[in-house]
């Protein structure tokens, strides 16, 4: 057991203090940061900073409430009075107002007004302008019920025995959030797993496998490998819970919808009962991959085999999330290729019975094991072999066991 913890941290050591390791670890908050910011960019632009005028036929707006206050990154619009439909147009043709609003003498009957404008009327600047009228429409209302229906409407979804309550304001981030780690866990076992199916193939191209087998065993050497992988991609994913907590955090100090945020306690029990396992036998598979070929260029060929079934969830997240519950989705939730993203997307539209995750949990432990096995077996048959492929036959067959 010492020789196998010895190899998981040389193996450890060897990739992750390197500048690829780095630059991959560093490389994901990058360009989530620019995502973020390019959408924060993208809503500054799309929010003109020149007022929005009005003239007021109706009496409406003889003296006005000023309208309420814009949650960042939006920013609040100046609207001004003009006395009449000239006075705005003059200062429409001046570019000192983006538009201007025409309310008649009948609008407090009809409802009907009109707006003009050279160009596009950004929403924002429509929205606000909108509740600057609800707010004075709603002057002479009791405040309470004002504010109840200035606020919107907040629906609550609840499940039958309480175990679980969606807002229709924050049901989005308990859904964007597992999706996001189901994401960010498919990107971290990859990359682990290929650091571990190349240096397979390395040591077996450059004979360096002789040298090492003479201090430890084949189910040795391989175990340490795939405990270091498992570790390589804990690091990955540890580093970006780091980044996305602090982000977190940041964000909940303008953003009320994130500061009432909190990490479901199933979402917990997956990383643990169903990610874990998933880890483990994509670990697995990735050796096998690498003991079996003759060089990194056709293991990455192989990997196909692995990671398309692995994003067949992705590609059916619409119908997942219309039937969570259906005999389609719980069956991709039961087969151990598709389980880890089927789970985590289901987790944020639906309750997980615990018979599924329990089932899951077991098929995927046996899946790993059984990986495990294949990938010790196929090491101790092809680690030798230099050039030349190892068969899949030989892995099952009596006559490669005994070769």
């Amino acid at each position: 057991m010492i020789k196998t913890w010895r190899i998981a941290l040389h193996e450890y050591q060897r990739h992750v203090f390197t500048r690829r390791f780095l630059v991959g670890l560093f490389s994901v908050p990058f360009l989530m940061t620019i995502m973020v910011g390019v959408v924060f960019l993208l809503i500054s632009m799309e929010n003109k900073t020149r007022a929005v005028g009005y003239v007021d036929r109706s009496g409406l707006l003889s003296n006005p409430l000023p309208a309420p206050t814009v949650s960042p990154p939006n920013k609040p619009i100046e609207i001004l009075a003009y006395p009449d439909e000239e006075a705005a147009r003059a200062a429409l043709q001046a570019d000192t107002i983006q538009a201007y609003y025409l309310l008649p003498d009948d609008y407090l009957s009809t409802g009907k007004l009109k707006v003009v404008h050279v160009s596009d009327l950004k929403p924002q600047a429509r929205s606000q302008f909108f509740d600057f009228l609800a707010v004075n429409l709603l002057a002479g209302v009791d405040g309470r019920v004002s504010g109840r229906i200035l606020e919107g409407d907040e629906i609550l979804i609840q499940a039958l025995d309480g175990s679980r309550e969606i807002s229709s304001e924050t049901g989005w981030v308990g859904l964007f959030v597992p999706i996001l780690a189901a994401l960010g866990f498919v990107v971290a076992m990859f990359t682990a797993g290929g650091y571990l199916m190349q240096a397979v193939v390395e040591e077996k191209e450059n004979r360096t496998m002789e040298v090492i087998l003479t201090s430890g065993s084949p189910n040795q050497f391989m175990t340490g490998k795939i405990l270091a992988d498992m570790s390589i991609g804990l690091t990955q994913i540890f580093a970006w819970l780091v980044f996305i907590i602090i982000g977190f955090k940041v964000a909940a100090v303008n953003f009320e919808l994130l500061q009432s945020f909190q990490i479901s306690p199933q979402i917990v029990l997956l990383a643990v009962a169903i990610l874990l396992p998933s880890f483990v036998m994509v670990s697995a598979c990735m050796a096998l991959i690498g003991a079996t070929v003759s060089e990194a260029r056709e293991g990455q060929q192989m990997i196909g085999l692995i990671s398309l079934p692995i994003w067949i969830p992705y590609m059916l997240i619409g119908l997942i999330m219309q039937n969570p519950n259906s005999p389609l989705t719980v069956g991709m939730s039961l087969f151990p290729l598709t389980s880890a993203l089927t789970m985590l997307i289901r987790q944020g539209v639906t309750i997980i019975p615990n018979w599924q995750i329990a089932l899951s949990s077991f098929i995927l432990v046996l899946s790993a094991a059984g990986a495990i096995w294949l990938a010790g077996r196929a090491f101790r048959l092809g680690m030798l072999r230099y050039g030349k492929r190892l068969a899949w036959r030989e892995i099952f067959t009596r006559m490669g066991a005994s070769a």
